[in-house]
């Protein structure tokens, strides 16, 4: 076993402090502060910029990357593909930390993201204990994985249903959580198919240790800073190997869905919850009885098998109920009427029901009894508190102090800070009377650099003559160098985004050593559908028709293109491969190859990396990888991409800026988008679906589910229609259908 890294999220500054004081590394906002306090402490801080970037947005992303390369957090945490190019040209100081939303779920994968320039993976979190460490032990880069959290239906990064249904991308961060929501079944009953448990993987933590996994993952950003340090606490004291005094149950008072350990050990340990969602609690005992005392007030009793205080928070489920809950307001032991602030664990205790609730209150008999909030866990856990004054934030510099008879002069190191500024003050210094303080007041002087972006490491005092500094002089010159810095370090950053949004300004690519403008290509039509899929009547109107080949041998795939025999063919590769079947499918490609089929569509960076390996020249993208801006297109066509299909999530001033690119794009005139891209079946009144449902969603939306060559799909049971630029390629993509 190795030292193991434990990140966790936060989403305020005090999220932040409350995750490293439980022991964490984490990502945050407030980062000039978090990496001032976190780096003396060695703690490492990360950043997230894992969205796709529209072209538009583009400039303000690069502003905000020059900025972080000032600030050196520990890592970037992204999922554009333009993004990563630009950091690994322009900002190469920033490590690159590929998301999960990358959706690296094989070696081939992990393999292309280090080849761009990443230092570090998030996989997938569907992966087992022996994919993680089938990958971990030959990528040669760090492997970070999800140990406790919220779990997303959909595979992370293949998840367009908030983006196409609620006009808020998952992609850039503002999913809807329409996993969470309930749908119609054929029947009528609803249910919640998609909602899946929390991932709480505390008993692997060895095995994944012992896998090689570089840092361990706690899911969270939007938790608060209780929820962070409880679960921070309990796997840093398992991790340790310390006493461990924060409980399964601990963190279930917090926040807890029911938990999975997904696909950790292979098959899937019943990860969807389809009867309740959100905050249940720990459960402490089960009602007994309902009791009304002399002054017409309402009890409920039930033995605890864990201790209580008034205002802990309580919940109640009854199956084909809404779970019920209240504070504690009043509490007894069931022997007597005397009320009681606690109870220790083994009492039998009665609890006084709100009067306000009493018309809510379903029949509890016989209900479980959970404890959804625990003041003792929250006394556990307090908010850490922070002053600017406990830290010293700002770039450091290393300064050079010169007296001299006729003024002062100030200068940076270049070896601190990489600027050269200097300023000088003129004025008549006269012998210092203690010449012995000299030193320590001017240290103290240009070390008031708070509230600027700066902030005094070491000073060199250049004092020959013994000279007096009046503090007024000293204090004046400190803010001209401030000033100066902020001068040059602000050039120094427009140099650098200037040049990073330089790169791709060009419409075209070189030519006969000028730019020039792209003619458009002439509009044509793309047919995209499956092998399994009956061949349009009008197929020979079609350009080019590229077939999804699944997981299928190269013989039987040789098959099944008997009927596509003398049209003009593309073979695309499946979004999903499990690191067990990468094998067969490149012995696949390369049976095709020997067959003759040398036009080839890549669905991910993984299938692009086989292809680049095995020789295939002619390569086009699908949407799914993602080409939103110039610096992602310029990406895919250093990769051997020549021509990508738009995103189905692009909006209408996007696909005009993609209309206009430099690399052949092709825009979709119809398809099923799948919405869900999962590998787990959808469950409806508790058991998994086996086969093509329609369901219907809470406006009446009809969708379908479907399983597809070892993937479940859900898209909308009507095809959708799209707008693409006017003279542009378009493609008409079945492949996405439902299985009949």
């Amino acid at each position: 076993m190795h030292d193991i890294e434990l990140l966790a999220p936060a989403g305020s500054f005090e999220t932040a402090l409350a995750a490293f004081q439980a022991g964490a590394d984490l990502s945050v906002a407030q980062l000039r502060d978090l990496l001032a306090w976190a780096h003396p402490r060695d703690r490492k801080v990360y950043v997230t910029f894992n969205t796709v970037i529209d072209d538009a947005d583009l400039p303000a992303a690069v502003e905000r990357l020059a900025l972080l390369d000032e600030l050196r957090p520990d890592g970037l945490i992204v999922q554009d593909l333009g993004i990563a190019r630009l950091v690994r040209t322009h900002f190469p100081a920033l490590q690159l930390h590929a998301s999960t939303q990358l959706v690296a779920h094989n070696l081939e994968g992990v393999l292309a993201l280090k080849e761009l320039g990443f230092t570090r993976v998030v996989l997938a979190r569907e992966l087992s204990l022996e994919e993680i460490r089938a990958i971990t032990r030959r990528c040669g880069t760090e492997i970070e994985v999800f140990v406790h959290g919220a779990l997303c239906y959909s595979i992370s990064g293949l998840c367009l249903f908030s983006a196409m249904e609620k006009n808020r991308s998952g992609n850039r961060g503002k999913c809807a959580y329409c996993c969470r929501l309930s749908y119609a079944g054929e029947d009528g009953a609803k249910t919640l198919p998609f909602s899946m448990r929390d991932l709480r993987l505390d008993d692997c933590l060895d095995a994944l240790k012992d896998a090689g996994v570089a840092s361990l993952k706690i899911e969270g950003r939007m938790k608060s800073p209780l929820y962070v340090a409880s679960v921070t606490s309990r796997y840093r004291q398992l991790l340790d190997g310390a006493p461990v005094t924060t409980t399964r149950a601990d963190l279930e008072t917090v926040f807890s869905r029911r938990t999975t350990t997904l696909y950790i050990h292979g098959t899937p340990d019943d990860p969807i919850d389809s009867t309740s969602l959100g905050h249940l609690g720990t459960p402490v005992g089960t009602v007994k009885r309902l009791t009304k005392d002399r002054e017409g007030r309402s009890w409920l009793r039930f033995h605890t098998n864990r201790a209580l205080e008034r205002h802990d928070g309580l919940q109640f489920t009854v199956k084909g109920e809404k779970p019920f809950g209240f504070g504690i307001a009043e509490m007894r032991l069931a022997i007597s009427r005397k009320p009681v602030f606690d109870v220790r664990p083994g009492a039998d205790i009665e609890v006084r029901v709100p009067d306000d609730r009493l018309a809510d209150l379903p029949p509890l008999n016989g209900a479980t009894v959970y404890c959804s909030a625990s003041n003792e866990v929250k006394r556990r856990f307090p908010i850490p508190s922070f002053r600017p004054s406990d830290v010293t934030s700002g770039t450091p510099v290393d300064l050079t102090v010169t007296l001299a008879p006729d003024g002062i002069t100030v200068q940076t190191a270049t070896s601190s800070t990489r600027l050269a500024v200097q300023a000088t003050t003129r004025a008549a210094l006269t012998p210092a009377q203690h010449p012995e303080r000299t030193a320590a007041a001017v240290e103290k002087a240009f070390a008031r650099m708070g509230g600027t972006d700066w902030s005094l490491r070491n000073l060199t005092l250049l004092d020959p003559d013994h000279l007096f500094a009046p503090a007024s002089l000293l204090n004046d010159l400190r803010r001209e160098l401030v000033e100066r810095l902020d001068a040059a370090r602000d050039a120094v950053r427009a140099q650098k985004i200037a040049a990073a949004l330089g790169e791709g300004r060009a419409p075209a690519r070189p030519h006969n050593g000028e730019l020039r403008a792209p003619a458009r290509p002439p509009a044509l039509t793309t047919l995209k559908q499956r092998l399994d899929q009956p061949l349009p009547a009008d197929a020979a109107r079609f350009a080019e028709i590229v077939l999804s080949i699944g997981h299928l041998s190269g013989r039987a795939v040789e098959a099944a293109l008997t009927p596509f025999a003398g049209l003009p063919v593309r073979l695309a590769l499946p979004v999903f491969t499990h690191e067990r079947d990468v094998p067969a499918l490149r012995t696949t490609v390369k049976h095709l190859l020997r067959a003759g089929y040398t036009r080839w569509e890549a669905s991910d960076l993984a299938t692009l990396h086989l292809l680049r390996q095995v020789g295939v020249s002619d390569i086009s993208s699908d949407w799914t990888l993602y080409a939103f801006n110039r610096a992602a297109l310029a990406e895919l066509a250093d990769l051997g991409v020549v021509r990508a299909v738009a995103s189905p999530e692009n909006s209408p001033d996007n696909l005009a800026f993609l209309a206009d690119s430099s690399l052949p794009v092709e825009f979709l005139e119809q398809q099923s988008t799948p919405l869900f891209i999962s590998i787990t079946p959808p469950a409806t009144g508790g058991s998994q679906l086996a086969v093509t449902a329609d369901i219907t969603g809470p406006n009446g939306t009809p969708f379908t589910t479907f399983p597809l060559d070892g993937l479940w799909i859900t898209t909308r049971a009507v095809p959708r229609r799209f707008t693409p630029p006017a003279d542009t390629p378009r493609r008409l993509d079945l492949s996405w259908d439902p299985v009949s």
